[in-house]
């Protein structure tokens, strides 16, 4: 309900209107099973559908070969359900087999010790089969599982050896996955189970930002929306079946062998039929020859037998044929099957006839022939013929071989043809019949059979009854478009063609030259059908609204909406005159959106929503805010998009309240991906309101980076007025050293001292002092000792493997650095309340000892800024960040990192 652009299949699971779909264009682009269930919905008629579907399915020849493999791979499924010995060997066999290779890459990480254990185990682990696998019954298979009982103790001792071995699998949820059971005991998961404990508790190091993935909108699975045309599930005997079956009625197939193109035809099938998503149990047995089953349910039965076949009584072979047919009516056709249509009696005079000539060597030796053909006496050859012609052929043991030439006869009369004649280097072989043609200016029998005579002579109500009686698809409907004409005053030809277009459209079938006659008998109705199949669409631009025409580029497929994730930009002001936008698929995607929006004269509410989205991965907050406000929400079907970016525009307002109050509805929202971006909203509130907070979606870079950040120890302070603010995280004690120092001289020598702490590694500190932390506080003062007051002292403070120095710094703000994650979070240097919209700007050194702009931005409502993170590659080359952070009312600090171990 919330998708941007909605696609037939949204519309129909919602139980929108489908009517549109029922428009030539837009029915033409579904497939077969769209068709289907539009017809099923209402807008139409499910006669008329069942016969189209069925037109279609005739135009398919049969295909024996095709269709003995997909029987043939029928039949064989059901081998893998079966009990047999040789079934069961085979998958244990598999699992061994896999099972081995992956010891084999183990062992070479373990000790000599671990190895005997594992020698001792993975046998035993391979004796029992995985959970539902056949159970093995012949010998082969029991001797594998013999002797378990009288190994158990051993097995207990060698688990309790497991469980404080260090082995490593080579991946955690494969290893914890892999099967092992010997009664019910999981000896192989013995082995991971205290290591993937150890695991959980190792801290993760800073995860490198992913390179920027361009997301679009999921529609059938795993297929971008160019994929999903007219063809993507075409007619077959499956669906021919489901569009013939009633709609109340329980729906079976056999043919769903032949619904197996792609995966989404596959699933759509499996949707359709009507068997249990679960197979009971079948009661089966043999008697007496005689197999009998009783289902325990619905089933789909594929079987063969042994039949005794008739013998066809016209089984003589044929060396030699030469039969004629008019080249405009060369086949007449039953259901699916295509029939010669040999002319035999009667010819007309300036039409199109052709000779088919069929040789066939029965012989195991292959011939070299020689053949002479020749049109009948008083015609023209056609196509580039001839009047008479010898041809050499050669022919493969057991081949056929068939040729065709063309001719006309200007004149009426009889007219004799030498037949063909076929010869070989020892001689004549063979020859045609003799065959004198009959050439009359009116056939004795008409042929109403025949489209090319019907469409140019039969009258208006034949024509009519023709194309209601036989399948469209096989039927040239141009030839008619003369009578579509104004043939006289009273508009007989108007006539025809409302009779004419009603009864195609009652067909489900278009065809652009019968429906460009809408415009000389201006039909708008039929105009509006006509227009977008004409290069009018191409010449008028990517978006146009008309009385006749309406151009969409996201129906058309011209335009899609495109996401980006994840996008992070270096620079949150505008550098130089023109804004750029780096990432390349992002900046085309953007301006083609662009392109789309000048054809209109306003932009939509909907197109008010994108742009909000577009500029807010520009961080162009303030015409984001503009842009969002003209997105008006009760004309938007994207409620969810819209509530989300409120939340995002509240938090850039520093409105906690008002985000809170918008995310909290979602809060239990039934679909995971956007519940969890809710919640991560709600999370990041909670933290701001000084709570403990759990990450939402553990897959998410960002806000398993950011809880870790948050759990991680961390230690800034500073020295003022004669006492030490200590600003902890996570930390229960800190231990203090101070270093009487001349501050003018080891400023001059090295000016980034006071954020360095190891060039006093060495001093002797002149005194020293441990300090309890109180817990639950998040600042903490002690004050400098009594020798020391008024002294240029050198702080420095140490705890948890942080080790900070510094002096006497004048700001109001309270600073911490977490390196290993590279985030800066600053608050009130009093109260502790987080600092939102302070700027930072960050600097780096590159290994080549160059500085560099690297990125800025503000803290957010957390008083949070990520200076670590960009859509680039420029991390790996950086040794050091500097940071600036400058704030109008609190001042300003700078502090040095380094970059984040990956």
């Amino acid at each position: 309900a919330n998708k941007k652009d909605k696609t037939f299949m949204d519309l129909w699971l919602l139980g929108s209107d489908l009517k549109a779909f029922t428009e030539p264009w837009a029915f033409q682009r579904l497939n077969a099973v769209e068709k289907i269930l539009l017809a099923r919905r209402g807008p139409a008629a499910a006669a008329a559908m069942k016969r189209f579907i069925q037109d279609h399915q005739d135009l398919i020849p049969p295909d024996p070969d095709q269709y003995n493999h997909l029987f043939n791979t029928a039949i064989n499924s059901s081998s893998l359900e079966g009990e047999d010995d040789e079934g069961a060997l085979g998958l244990l066999r598999e699992e061994q087999s896999e099972m081995k290779t992956f010891q084999a890459e183990s062992l070479r990480r373990l000790g000599n010790e671990k190895a005997r254990v594992m020698d001792k185990v993975r046998p035993l682990a391979l004796a029992a089969p995985p959970p539902g696998a056949p159970k093995p019954t012949s010998a082969a298979a029991k001797q594998m599982v013999k002797g378990k009982k009288e190994s158990e103790k051993e097995m207990l001792e060698i688990e309790e050896m497991a469980k404080k071995s260090n082995f490593v699998g080579r991946n955690q949820d494969q290893a914890l996955k892999l099967p092992g059971l010997v009664d019910g005991k999981d000896v192989g998961g013995a082995f991971y189970a205290a290591r993937a404990d150890q695991r959980k508790r190792v801290r993760q190091f800073f995860r490198k930002l992913e390179s920027t993935k361009e997301w679009a909108e999921n529609n059938y699975y795993k297929l971008p929306i160019e994929s999903q045309h007219q063809n993507l599930i075409q007619v077959n005997a499956f669906w021919n079946d489901y569009a013939a079956n009633p709609a109340d009625e329980p729906f079976f197939s056999g043919n769903i062998i032949h619904a197996t193109r792609n995966f989404a035809e596959m699933m759509l099938a499996l949707a359709v039929i009507d068997l249990p998503f679960k197979a009971p149990e079948h009661e089966s047995g043999v008697e007496a020859r005689t197999f009998t089953l009783k289902p325990g349910s619905s089933v789909l039965l594929f079987h063969e037998e042994v039949k005794a076949a008739k013998k066809a009584a016209d089984a003589g072979q044929i060396l030699l044929s030469q039969s004629f047919y008019r080249a405009d009516s060369r086949y007449r056709h039953v259901g699916n099957e295509r029939l010669d249509n040999f002319v035999k009696d009667e010819f007309l005079p300036s039409i199109a006839y052709g000779c088919q000539v069929v040789l066939t060597n029965p012989t195991s030796s292959p011939r070299k022939l020689s053949l002479l053909l020749q049109i009948p006496m008083g015609s023209v050859p056609l196509q580039s013929g001839f009047y008479s012609r010898g041809l050499p052929v050669n022919l493969e043991p057991y081949s056929t071989t068939t040729l065709d030439y063309y001719f006309y006869f200007p004149e009426t009369g009889s007219y004799p043809v030498y037949p063909v004649q076929v010869s070989s280097a020892k001689g004549h072989l063979a020859g045609g019949a003799l065959f004198t043609f009959k050439v009359v200016k009116e056939l004795s029998r008409t042929d109403k059979t025949s489209w090319a005579w019907i469409s140019q002579n039969g009258t208006e109500q034949e024509v009519l009854d023709y194309m209601g009686n036989h399948n469209l698809n096989r039927i040239d409907l141009a030839l008619i478009a003369f009578r579509l004409r104004n043939q006289n005053e009273g508009g007989a030809g108007k006539a025809f063609f409302n009779k004419a277009l009603k009864l195609l459209s009652g067909r489900l079938a278009f065809h652009p030259v019968l429906w460009s006659y809408s415009i000389y008998h201006k039909d708008e109705e039929r105009m509006q059908e006509y227009l977008p199949y004409t290069n009018l669409v191409q010449r008028s631009g990517l978006w146009l609204e008309s009385p006749l025409l309406d151009i969409d580029p996201v129906e058309r497929r011209t335009y899609q909406h495109l996401e980006y994730k994840p996008l992070v930009n270096a620079r949150a002001h505008l550098l130089g005159k023109t804004r750029k936008i780096l990432n390349d698929r992002f900046y085309i995607q953007y301006h083609r959106f662009m392109e789309v929006l000048k054809y209109k004269p306003k932009p939509s509410p909907q197109d008010q929503l994108a742009v909000t989205y577009y500029l807010l991965l520009q961080d162009r907050i303030a015409e984001a805010v503009e842009h969002y406000s003209k997105a008006e929400p009760d004309t938007l079907e994207e409620k969810l998009q819209h509530a989300y970016l409120s939340v995002c525009l509240r938090f850039s307002e520093a409105d906690a309240a008002g985000a809170r109050k918008l995310a909290e509805p979602y809060r239990e929202y039934p679909v995971d991906k956007w519940r969890k971006l809710f919640v991560n909203a709600l999370n990041q509130l909670d933290e701001i309101e000084g709570r403990k907070v759990d990450v939402a979606d553990d897959e998410d870079r960002d806000q398993k980076q950011g809880q870790l950040a948050a759990t991680e120890p961390a230690l800034e302070f500073e020295v003022e007025g004669g006492e030490i603010t200590i600003h902890p995280q996570n930390l229960k004690s800190v231990t203090l050293n101070y270093y009487p120092m001349d501050i003018e001289l080891l400023f001059s020598r090295k000016p980034f001292v006071k954020e360095d702490s190891t060039h006093f590694t060495y001093i002797q500190p002149g005194f020293s002092q441990k300090v309890n932390l109180p817990k639950g506080k998040a600042v903490h003062k002690v004050a400098l000792p009594e020798d020391l007051q008024g002294s240029n002292v050198m702080v420095e403070v140490s705890a948890g493997g942080i080790r900070k120095s510094r002096a006497y710094y004048a700001n109001d703000l309270a600073v911490q650095v977490i390196e290993n994650y590279g985030h800066v979070r600053i608050t009130h240097k009093e109260n502790g309340k987080p600092l939102p919209k302070v700027y930072v700007k960050v600097y780096c050194r590159l290994g080549n000892g160059q500085e560099r702009f690297f990125k800025d931005g503000y803290t957010d409502l957390r008083g949070r800024f990520d200076y670590v993170s960009l859509s680039t590659d420029e991390l790996d080359d950086v040794r050091e960040f500097s940071i600036l952070i400058l704030s109008d009312e609190h001042g300003a600090v700078i502090r040095e990192a380094k970059p984040p171990k990956q």
